[in-house]
């Protein structure tokens, strides 16, 4: 069992989210098994190889609870989630307002339509918390459309297939089987950088790269297959060179300004030979 991706339209993420291999599909689509048990993605984030693939049998999961919580709900009522997006306003004050709400104070349709509309509008679809666990991303200048009602459907339809899981990646990995192929996208870990609260005060940092090594070859044991993306940088170069690697050049979506986007290197690593 896999997807239909080779014989049905794309499904648009419905989150724009900062890292995100969005621009990297077709080169990650060639080197996706075509045929598999379960898709399955530890660092979920806008899911946009999920979405690519369209899995008949997936596992989704990220450490943050907001985002597994709205998929959750989008995927249940998409139609409430979309109206309450579009019936808010795309205005400064609108946003800081609706940026200073406690997410525990609202309803399930409320909560959701929150993540989604702040997500939309944000500055490059970042997700930032301080220490104490607030939201506080600046509102964006270049936000797009709102993704249409047809769009949230198509993404509920997918998600209602998939079991969505809140937790750590290596928890998520800890169930494979023969047969499953597995997408890691993690945050960058790099030494020396500081902290911001990008994806969360607990997300990846460099001690997980020596976890991520045992999860690869966990995976591998078990008989399924992995690609991991990670940046070309000193610190991937911990993982073992017993698996394949690949050197790409993408164009980073974030960055302190919009007109100092660079083409960088990137790296694609799998315990299976790639399709050059």
């Amino acid at each position: 069992m896999s997807g239909d991706y080779r014989t049905s339209p794309a499904v648009a993420p419905i989150l724009r989210w900062a890292g995100s291999k969005r621009k990297l599909i077709p080169e990650l689509l060639k080197h996706a098994p075509k045929d598999y048990v379960r898709y399955i993605e530890p660092f979920c984030g806008s899911a946009c190889l999920f979405f690519s693939l369209r899995p008949k049998n997936a596992m989704i999961s990220d450490l943050n609870r907001e985002l597994i919580e709205a998929y959750r709900t989008l995927a249940a009522h998409p139609k409430l989630v979309h109206r309450a997006v579009v019936a808010m306003p795309r205005t400064n004050q609108f946003y800081y307002r609706l940026r200073r709400k406690d997410p525990a104070s609202l309803d399930e349709i409320s909560r959701a339509a929150r993540f989604v509309y702040l997500n939309r509008n944000c500055f490059n679809g970042v997700f930032r918390l301080n220490r104490a666990g607030k939201f506080n991303v600046p509102r964006g200048s270049r936000a797009g459309e709102t993704p249409s009602l047809s769009q949230f459907l198509q993404c509920a339809l997918l998600l209602r297939k998939a079991d969505l899981r809140v937790g750590d990646f290596e928890s998520a990995t800890s169930k494979i089987r023969h047969g499953d192929f597995v997408y890691l996208d993690p945050p960058y870990a790099k030494r020396g950088s500081r902290r911001r609260g990008e994806y969360g005060y607990a997300s990846f940092d460099i001690p997980d790269l020596a976890r991520l090594e045992r999860v690869l070859r966990a995976i591998n044991d078990k008989g399924a297959t992995f690609l991991l993306s990670y940046d070309c940088c000193p610190e991937i170069e911990s993982i073992s060179r017993a698996w394949y690697w690949k050197s790409i050049l993408v164009r980073r979506h974030v960055a302190g300004f919009n007109d100092h986007r660079a083409i960088v290197r990137e790296r694609l690593i799998s315990n299976r030979e790639f399709n050059y």
